[in-house]
């Protein structure tokens, strides 16, 4: 592979990476698992090239570990934002109470709200 291909196919991968960071960004988590598939496809070329290292490939390369870093920083967030939401989610099932009113008049019964309202496959 020559070089100006290999820069080619950096430019590719580094569009691909910003490409992920606008599905993280706007929470389009269905989309990224393509994405995977495409960047591993980069791997072997990536791990198979001889040539030379121009100084633009270098600032490339830079630029892809500074997009990958942030777009693991995105991951990590998105991830910690659905445990707490899902948390939040528990605790309030956990402690809600269902309010009815029994036959007495305006006496209200108190029963445990159903925690089956939660999906909980992910």
């Amino acid at each position: 592979m020559t070089t100006t291909e290999f820069e080619r196919k950096l430019v590719t991968f580094f569009n691909l990476l910003k490409k992920e960071k606008n599905y993280l960004i706007k929470g389009q988590s269905e989309k990224l698992e393509e994405l995977v598939g495409k960047k591993e496809a980069f791997v072997p070329l990536f791990n198979a090239y001889t040539g030379e290292v121009t100084d633009k490939m270098r600032e490339l390369i830079q630029q892809i570990q500074f997009q990958q870093e942030e777009n693991l920083l995105l991951t990590k967030q998105a991830i910690s934002y659905q445990e707490v939401l899902m948390q939040a989610v528990k605790d309030t099932m956990q402690s809600a109470t269902k309010q009815t009113y029994s036959k007495s008049p305006n006496t209200p019964y108190q029963q445990q709200a159903p925690t089956s309202l939660v999906d909980t496959e992910f």
